[in-house]
């Protein structure tokens, strides 16, 4: 491991007992002390951001008070009828009273204006980071920190050449504006990280979950692991001190 700090520890969500994307998955990852907690956005068709992973046809008809109606939301999903569907504006309130970080998984483009609304509302710049979805939002929304997602596998090219294809896709992402880089950790090698470090990049994986891939992150000095096993990485937080 470099001399740099233990990287924070992300709460995957829907990594409690509590369902995906809920309220209560969110009070969870507080509970267990994460560092920040990941959750996924779409919007409704009036124009309100939600918590939630898939598409549904039903977020493109109903308005948010329609859509969390009970008999409209377990159609979504049957977790929904023990839970309310969450919006961003309430975990951007949480997150503040609990200076919790946030990972603000965008789904889509069309959700990107009314989140960067609510960051601005709730004075949030300092807490919430933007990975998936990032079209535009470097050249427009300037004082967001956003990662930049990188392929989820690696083509025999790349893999081939591995340091070029890293040193390129910092560069990059270091001249479009980008806080760091957003990798599935099997696609995380040192050559990347120290690269990007050296360009002031920032380096997040997700999702990790078995000891030894967590202590092989630790180990390469990466800024942040998304995990299921927040107590785990925790465990291994103390271990070393």
């Amino acid at each position: 491991m470099t001399n740099r700090s233990f990287p924070l520890i992300c709460a995957h969500t829907g990594c409690g007992a509590a369902p995906d994307n809920t309220l209560a998955f969110f009070m969870e990852s507080i509970a267990l002390s994460a560092d920040v907690a990941e959750v996924d956005l779409r919007v409704t068709e009036d124009g309100t951001v939600v918590l939630m992973h898939d598409d549904s046809p039903l977020l493109h008809e109903l308005s948010f008070e329609q859509l969390n109606q009970l008999e409209n939301r377990i159609k979504i999903s049957l977790a929904y009828e023990f839970h309310t569907i969450a919006t961003l504006d309430e975990v951007l309130g949480i997150s503040r009273e609990n200076g919790i970080k946030l990972n603000l998984d965008i789904k889509t483009e069309a959700v990107i204006a009314p989140v960067i609304r609510s960051i601005r509302h709730y004075e949030m710049e300092d807490l919430v980071f933007i990975t998936g979805c990032s079209v535009g939002i470097t050249d427009s929304h300037h004082g967001i920190k956003v990662l930049y997602n990188t392929a989820d596998v690696l083509t025999s090219e790349v893999e081939r050449e591995y340091v070029a294809w890293a040193h390129t896709v910092c560069e990059w992402a270091n001249a479009s504006g980008y806080y760091g880089l957003n990798m599935n950790y099997r696609t995380c090698r040192r050559e990347l990280v120290e690269y990007a470090h050296m360009l002031g990049l920032v380096v997040w994986v997700y999702t990790v979950d078995d000891e030894e891939s967590l202590n092989e992150m630790i180990r390469l000095g990466v800024d942040e692991i998304t995990t299921n096993e927040v107590e785990l990485l925790k465990q291994l937080k103390t271990e070393i001190g």
